[in-house]
């Protein structure tokens, strides 16, 4: 008798497919809501099954989530972390459907931010699209149960004048781990996407190096630690590495410095 394993995807992208047999794309992938206290906002999330023979059955949850200084994402049960806005959610025309192969079918999602506001300057939820029926794959000639998962972002302010703001708070070249290290924060009261472009110059020769660019998100009060990496066959001698952060709607640019001697 085969064993059976069982593989379940939670994957937060717009877009999920498994070997061309299964697909589930939900738009927009993202929600930013402001609103005043005590007013409902309505939101519309597409759900469409790409496949072509297999109709999902699918189930709409919510859960709590927010940063770590990693950029990853944290997640727990709703209503359990500090910045919570799941319990504000609703979410029709029901939170159980199939959907045949080919089509798609609209979610209302409303969100009601409450009178009373709080010292939380952005709330968030996430809201899951789920797969209740596994479909059958075979991995290596095992079988394989897969279920898709996809989620969607929902974020929430109060209507207050936006001031969005990153600061680098530290910069250092990592010897051992032959990287560069910053440190930054969001100081401002909203949430702010930013990109690091850094530039590296060898301070004997005048070689210019440009690095990877690192995509950072922040909610008010996060810190983020970015590594970039240098080059693999960087030569011995004296560097200069500057990294502009670009950020908000406006670009506000932000630049930090550092010298150092890669041995």
């Amino acid at each position: 008798m085969k064993n059976l394993q069982y593989l379940f995807f939670l994957l937060l992208v717009p877009f999920v497919t498994v070997q061309g047999q299964t697909g589930l794309s939900v738009s927009p992938p993202r929600t930013y809501v402001t609103s005043v206290a005590g007013e409902s906002t309505v939101n519309r999330i597409l759900v469409t099954n790409t496949s072509k023979s297999t109709s999902l059955n699918l189930t709409v949850s919510l859960s709590d989530w927010q940063y770590e200084e990693s950029g990853n994402n944290i997640m727990a049960d709703p209503g359990t972390l500090p910045n919570s806005g799941a319990s504000w959610i609703t979410v029709k025309p029901q939170s159980y459907f199939t959907l045949p192969p080919g089509e798609t079918h609209e979610l209302e999602v409303t969100l009601t931010a409450p009178a009373q506001t709080d010292s939380v300057q952005v709330h968030t939820a996430l809201l899951f699209i789920t797969q209740t029926n596994p479909v059958d794959s075979f991995e290596q000639g095992a079988l394989v149960k897969v279920s898709l998962r996809s989620g969607v972002k929902i974020y929430h302010r109060y209507n207050t004048p936006a001031n969005p703001n990153i600061e680098f708070n530290d910069y250092r070249f990592e010897k051992k781990a032959r990287n560069l290290d910053l440190s930054l924060q969001n100081t401002g009261n909203t949430w702010t996407d930013g990109t690091v472009i850094t530039e590296l110059v060898n301070v004997n020769d005048g070689t210019k190096y440009e690095l990877a660019d690192q995509i950072i998100y922040t909610l008010p009060g996060d810190r983020r630690n970015v590594t970039v990496p240098l080059p693999k066959n960087l030569k011995p001698g004296k560097y200069t590495a500057s990294s502009t952060l670009s950020y908000g709607d406006d670009d506000t640019i932000k630049m930090a410095e550092l010298a150092f001697v890669y041995e």
